[in-house]
């Protein structure tokens, strides 16, 4: 898997409605600032910071191919064994409502 420079945030946009927001690095016009560009938002509000910063997180680990906190990748019933190939189309898919995943010519992994 390529590492990406990922960065997450939580952005308050009305008073008690905080929303997350995943952006990647991009090139600077200056050594002294750095770039950024959205790559995941949520599409809801929550009234909590640290609501939001948990989803965000778990938006990000869909982002890198892993299941979101909480939830297997693939469901798996009693007795049988997980599927070794995850694959990359689960990892460029998002199952989650709150997601507006911008898409580019970039790859996702």
């Amino acid at each position: 898997m390529a590492l990406r420079d990922i960065a997450l945030t939580v952005l308050e946009l009305e008073p008690n409605e905080f929303h997350w927001v995943l952006m990647e690095a991009v090139q600077a016009e200056s050594e002294d600032c750095l770039g950024f560009r959205p790559v995941d938002c949520s599409t809801q509000g929550v009234p909590d910071y640290s609501e939001a910063l948990i989803q965000g997180a778990s938006a990000l680990r869909v982002l890198q191919g892993l299941a979101p906190f909480g939830k297997p990748k693939t469901p798996v019933g009693i007795g049988e064994s997980p599927s070794p190939d995850l694959g990359r189309s689960a990892a460029m898919s998002s199952d989650d409502p709150d997601s507006c995943m911008f898409t580019t010519d970039h790859s996702v992994l």
